[in-house]
């Protein structure tokens, strides 16, 4: 046998060491276009402040159809790295009646029933969070109304990291903001706030600031202030009585002790419940006397309805055949739909939202605040004044080119150094401790208090987003036409409270790569002949390149 030369025996030595190194240390290149298997800097530093063991049961067991196969898939690479990044984090899939059926019913841990070649396929899209003695559950599909059923499980393939950070978060961090909805002044009602505040309880500790009611004032009182700093954001939604000073004054400093503010506003009366009534109504003004008060932040509402050519489709009658009554799909001019503005990570990747008869914003010039178009109409809309009729008929377009006022703002970020609008009046004395500036101030500004309202379908409320006008009546069971007020509200209100970071994990864009079933079918015998043939091929080659090498030294 030939010896082994010293060459030989480096490369063998070489090879060992690197083996025994590859043990211990553990590294990969992501080489992905988008970065997929690379953890953003957020989802790391949450991950190391995973103290104490963290297990993860993903209900995804047993037989998947295509899409929750690539779930499975993604859900596993996505904890592959955070169990890298902390031994403290393990996880396992399990098949869901493992749990037991009473566990299932117990957490709401509904099916999710999927039509198969084979039948009906049950797929639990959840897992089960357990962290110390707390334990919770998750879904690992995305909470999106606006997306189709059928794109949930690959929708969600690109949002796992959000998901999985977020209620990573949750469990490992028991101090949850706090946020207040101001209700003195006959906003919507709770039946009307509900997918909001259950949307919001997900992640936020939700409450109803009842003071002024319960002490019967019905106006914020200067010892309000204190109990007000308690919530870091307060959202006044929809309101229909006019503030009064100490109102506007309370809030101006709740502001200026660092509060933040979401105010969805209207200046005109218009309901959609009173037309399909009457066939058409008088489009009131509705003076909140809030114009000194947003005046001072650069902002104006106009007591006028914006008409917008491109408006969400509503569901009218249009006639009989056989006796039946005959229904139809009509663009609705006054309902809005709200598209993204300027560049902000609120609404970087957001799909329309639905207003209804919404105020057109005015921008007026602030050196010290920076104002941001959240969403606007498209290009094509118009403006009625207030104290005119609003038809069922204007579903009918005869005058295109009346649309021409571009676009216009219905929701705003103002953000910057914040001056009070009482530093120089009387009222200061109001408060021992008046604050007459903040800095890095944030507040949303949405001229309509319908983004934040939730329809009711039979006295049962809809999900935020859902226009119960689009539901044919001749089809009730019909699933309405969904649109994105929830995630403009849910991220609006992490942008206000500092999470900017989450919005960018949630706003993350994967390209997940799927074959054409059509390219398969077409080319499929092109591609078996040549796995079969180039691999053979290249064995073939490499053979008798390697005899040739073989019969050239010997030959010598």
């Amino acid at each position: 046998m030939k010896k082994l030369n010293k060459s030989h025996l480096i490369i063998f030595i070489s090879l060992f060491v690197i083996f025994i190194i590859g043990q211990f240390v553990y590294t990969r290149i992501d080489m992905t276009k988008d970065k997929r298997f690379t953890l953003t800097s957020t989802t790391e530093k949450l991950v190391e402040n995973v103290k104490q063991p963290l297990k993860i049961e993903i209900l995804l067991g047993g037989d998947l159809t295509g899409d929750y196969r690539i779930l499975k898939n993604e859900i596993q690479f996505l904890l592959d790295e955070l169990r890298e990044k902390n031994s403290n984090i393990s996880y396992s899939f399990i098949d869901p009646l493992d749990l037991g059926q009473a566990e299932l019913e117990q957490n709401q841990l509904a099916a999710v029933p999927i039509k198969t070649d084979k039948g009906l396929l049950n797929v639990y899209p959840y897992a089960k969070l357990t962290y110390g003695d707390k334990t919770t559950y998750m879904e690992v599909l995305v909470n999106d109304p606006s997306t189709p059923f059928n794109e949930l499980a690959l929708a969600s393939s690109e949002k796992l990291e959000y998901l999985f950070a977020e209620k990573i978060q949750k469990v490992t961090n028991f101090e949850r903001k706090r946020i207040g909805f101001v209700v003195h002044h006959d906003e919507l009602p709770e039946a009307n706030i509900q997918g909001l505040g259950s949307a919001l309880s997900e992640k936020y500790d939700a409450e109803i600031y009842l003071n002024p009611i319960v002490n019967k004032t019905l106006s914020f009182q200067p010892s309000d202030l204190d109990s007000l700093k308690r919530f870091d954001a307060l959202i006044v939604a929809k309101p229909t009585l006019p503030f009064s000073d100490m109102d506007k004054l309370v809030l101006d400093q709740y502001v200026m002790n660092g509060g933040k503010l979401m105010m969805a506003v209207e200046t005109v009366d218009a309901e959609m419940d009173s037309i399909f009534r009457s066939g058409k109504i008088v489009a009131f003004p509705r003076d909140l006397k809030l114009n000194d008060f947003l005046f001072n932040y650069g902002v104006r509402i106009h007591p006028a309805v914006i008409k917008d050519m491109n408006g969400a489709q509503i569901v009218l009658a249009d006639g009989e055949t056989a006796g039946n009554t005959s229904y139809n799909y009509y663009n609705w001019p006054y309902f809005e739909l709200g598209v993204r503005g300027e560049e902000n990570p609120i609404t970087s990747s957001i799909d329309p939202v639905l207003f209804q008869f919404a105020n057109p914003i005015e921008l007026l010039k602030n050196p010290n605040i920076k104002q941001t178009v959240l969403l606007s109409t498209t290009e094509q809309t118009s403006l009625k004044p207030s104290m005119n009729y609003i038809q069922l008929d204007e579903v009918n377009i005869e005058s295109p080119e009346e649309y021409r006022m571009g676009k216009i703002p219905m929701a705003v970020l103002l953000e910057g150094n914040f001056n009070s609008a009482y530093a120089m009046r009387y009222e200061r004395k109001e408060f021992p401790n008046f604050k007459a500036k903040t800095v890095d101030g944030k507040m949303i500004v949405i001229s309509d208090g319908d983004v934040l309202k939730n329809s009711l379908w039979r006295g049962v409320p809809m999900q935020l987003g859902e226009n119960k006008f689009s539901v044919r009546p001749d089809n009730p069971d019909g699933k309405p036409k969904t649109y994105a007020n929830q995630t403009f509200v849910m991220n609006a209100m992490d942008y206000l409270l500092g999470d900017a970071d989450f919005l960018a994990l949630r706003n993350r864009k994967l390209e997940i790569p799927l074959l054409s079933e059509t390219a398969v079918i077409q080319e499929k015998s092109t591609w078996q002949m040549i796995n079969l043939i180039v691999p053979t091929a290249i064995i073939a080659l490499l053979g008798g390149i390697g005899f040739w090498l073989r019969k050239k030294k010997y030959a010598k």
